[in-house]
């Protein structure tokens, strides 16, 4: 089975996924239009960009040759995945070329493309809070999260969502029977590195994708209304290439994921498989989906510093709940096991494909 998984690779999920689905026998293929510095790259290529500086006519030829490449790719395929309401060409042409050639075809959305902030809202006062903000750049709505489904629903695609969160922003009439799944990481990349309990000058890490969105402010003062107390060493890391970024969370004792949205990141899961405690909020609806012995430390932006403050005092704590954390994402996260699971996804596709050629 050939799968192509285009075109966005937020949190490196896309070369995670293609990675493992060739370790267990499928010809996966990656193409991504957004790279990052952020973003590990391998088994994956970019499509060629379009210069915004060159003249109109040398812009239309890079647009004309981008979508080639994109249908030449398309055509290899057997299976699209979709990831993110990312657009490659406009008037919907990328997702048309895909139709067009009759693939079996799948999105899957990862959040900020689909949540709807009047569901996402109802039990989470500090998402509330943000979005109240008249000068927040977090831009999110019932209208954009409608018109993202509308335009793969249109084209065919079936529904994949991630986490415990996103399944309450699916719209019924348009994805009756949304497929369900986890966000990955190919676990032998990441070798265990519990915290030690006696180390006199613990670690504490935050390494935000976007600061407002992911509770810095609210980190930050944690942090300082700790400083006093607490001897402890404080790293806040941004826009740093990720190999050095998973250097700094491997040898963390602590990790300060995300205190806004309400759930959990792919941060808090590479600290979790390096088997440090992941500090995050999870609002009430999010933590009622999550298995009952998931070890995510709880924390909002009022409490933060009590949290942290339990953390720091207690080394033994933080080893526990870093062999509990590895534990976790190993029975929940690993990329192997997804990339199974997808597998029959596709073949559930495909077989659907065959049916309605066959009448």
């Amino acid at each position: 089975m050939r799968v192509l998984h285009l075109p966005s690779n937020a949190a490196s999920q896309i070369s995670t996924m293609v990675r493992a689905q060739r370790s267990i026998g499928l010809d996966a293929h990656g193409l991504v239009s957004d790279p990052h510095i952020i973003q590990t790259s391998e088994g994956i290529r970019l499509i060629a960009p379009i210069e915004p500086h060159m003249g109109w006519v040398r812009r239309r030829w890079q647009a004309v040759s981008r979508l080639a490449e994109i249908a030449s790719a398309v055509q290899r395929a057997d299976v699209v995945h979709w990831h993110s309401n990312t657009r490659l060409a406009f008037g919907d042409a990328d997702l048309k070329i895909v139709a067009a050639l009759g693939k079996a075809r799948i999105v899957e959305f990862w959040g900020s493309d689909i949540r709807i902030p009047e569901i996402a809202t109802q039990d989470n006062p500090y998402l509330a809070r943000l979005l109240a903000d008249p000068d927040s750049e977090y831009l999110i709505s019932q209208q954009r999260s409608r018109s993202s489904q509308e335009r793969f629903a249109r084209h065919g695609f079936a529904c994949l969502v991630p986490g415990p969160e996103l399944p309450d922003y699916v719209q019924p009439d348009l994805f009756p029977l949304p497929y369900r799944a986890e966000a990955v990481l190919n676990m032998e990349e990441f070798v265990p590195n519990y915290p030690n309990p006696d180390r006199s000058r613990p670690i504490v890490i935050h390494t935000p994708s976007r600061l407002a969105i992911k509770g810095t402010a609210a980190v930050l003062a944690a942090v300082e209304q700790l400083k006093p107390r607490y001897d402890f060493e404080f790293r806040l890391v941004h826009n740093v290439p990720r190999a050095e970024v998973l250097e700094v969370v491997r040898d963390c004792d602590i990790l300060l994921d995300q205190f806004v949205i309400g759930s959990f990141g792919t941060a808090a899961l590479e600290a979790m498989s390096f088997g440090k405690p992941a500090v995050c909020y999870l609002k009430p609806s999010v933590v009622a989906n999550l298995p009952a012995d998931a070890p995510y430390v709880n924390a909002n932006a009022d409490n933060l510093a009590e949290v942290l403050s339990s953390l720091l005092g207690d080394g033994v704590q933080r080893r526990e709940i870093g062999r509990r954390s590895r534990v976790h994402v190993e029975r929940h996260h690993d990329a192997r096991t997804v990339a199974h699971q997808l597998a029959g996804i596709y073949a559930e596709l495909l077989d659907g494909k065959r049916r309605e050629t066959e009448n």
